[in-house]
């Protein structure tokens, strides 16, 4: 299988729950776009153009048709969706009946914890990952982004899961310049998850103008394929941080594409501790360490390499650890033997 045929069946951050508030909402995943949208209280999830005349649906509304009936309408020439995707109402004729072929594709679309996924192919496999903890209460919380990276969305992934850079990317937010060693890491790959974790010096600050003290913490990252993960940060004594980032590409995934990488990054973060703080200044913190990352991942090239590190000639070293499994888990995904 190519690896946008494995992709396609994948699920996949499209919105953020609140932001559907204010209307349908465009998404680009793997070239195509679609239109998210929440009707009558529930979910829908389309391409992103009006079977009629191509109107993009995600500039329409949500309105209710005649019979009171919510529905998605296209701007063009208002042809009314009910949430399932079927074509309902057209004011320009009333009561006609409408063709089969001018209801949408809908597609698998779930939300869970602040997020919409969707898929898509009409029978996703994998897992939307387990990030409850975001919803628990008495938590202070914020979320980043939908933001768009030119960077190869599993580039990022490996970023976001490797603990090598931090010294020299992340000396001005968090790291702590004089603590460079990264110890041996426990890994463990568990069906499409990968877990792996370590404890390591860092400075003890979320946000830019908190003091600069170094502190041992922990660090416990959950990777569920292909590019969702949650960090979990244990700051002594016992004050606990979830990041839970998911990456989307907007583009092909194809290496051979000689069209620029795209994706868009979410992230989400909780914490149960200094609930009362400035959560605006921890947002604008993490903001930073974010655009530290993509500062260097937008200069690395080549820009498009094999998901599972193919077509590159790199040299791995003994912290890749994180970067090994997922490789070889992405060499499996793709019917090749790991050892290829």
């Amino acid at each position: 299988m190519t690896v946008d045929e494995v992709a396609r069946r994948s699920w996949w951050a499209v919105a953020f729950e609140s932001a559907l508030d204010g209307g349908p909402l465009h998404a680009r995943v793997l070239g195509e776009d679609l239109v998210i949208a929440r009707v009558g209280g529930e979910l829908l999830a389309a391409p992103d153009r009006c079977p009629h005349r191509g109107a993009s649906l995600s500039g329409g509304d949500v309105v209710d048709a005649p019979d009171a009936t919510a529905c998605l309408v296209c701007p063009y020439h208002a042809v009314h969706f009910a949430s399932d995707g079927s074509a309902v109402h057209l004011p320009a004729r009333p009561g006609a009946r409408l063709p089969d072929r001018l209801s949408l594709r809908a597609l698998p679309v779930r939300a869970r914890h602040g997020i919409v996924w969707a898929s898509l192919d009409r029978d996703p496999v994998g897992t939307i990952p387990d990030w409850s903890e975001f919803d628990v209460d008495g938590r202070a919380r914020f979320q980043l982004g939908p933001h768009p990276w030119a960077v190869q969305a599993s580039r990022i992934t490996e970023n976001f899961n490797d603990l090598a850079h931090f010294a020299t990317v992340h000396a001005a937010t968090f790291a702590s310049a004089d603590d460079t060693v990264v110890p041996p890491i426990d890994l463990r790959s568990v069906d499409g998850r990968i877990e792996h974790g370590v404890r390591m010096h860092q400075l003890d600050r979320v946000t830019l103008d908190s003091p600069e003290v170094s502190a041992e913490v922990g660090y416990r990252y959950t990777h569920v394929m292909p590019f969702a993960s949650e960090l979990v940060i244990t700051y002594a004594p016992d004050r606990v941080e979830w990041i839970q980032f998911a990456v989307t590409p907007t583009s092909t995934l194809d290496p051979t594409s000689t069209d620029p990488p795209a994706s868009m990054v979410f992230q989400q973060n909780a914490r149960d501790f200094d609930l009362d703080g400035d959560v605006g200044a921890w947002s604008d913190f993490q903001a930073e360490v974010n655009e530290e990352d993509r500062r260097v991942l937008e200069t690395v090239r080549p820009v498009r390499i094999g998901v599972d590190g193919s077509g590159v000639d790199e040299v791995a070293l003994g912290f890749d650890t994180f970067a090994t499994a997922y490789r070889r888990r992405w060499r499996s995904m793709l019917g090749e033997q790991p050892g290829r």
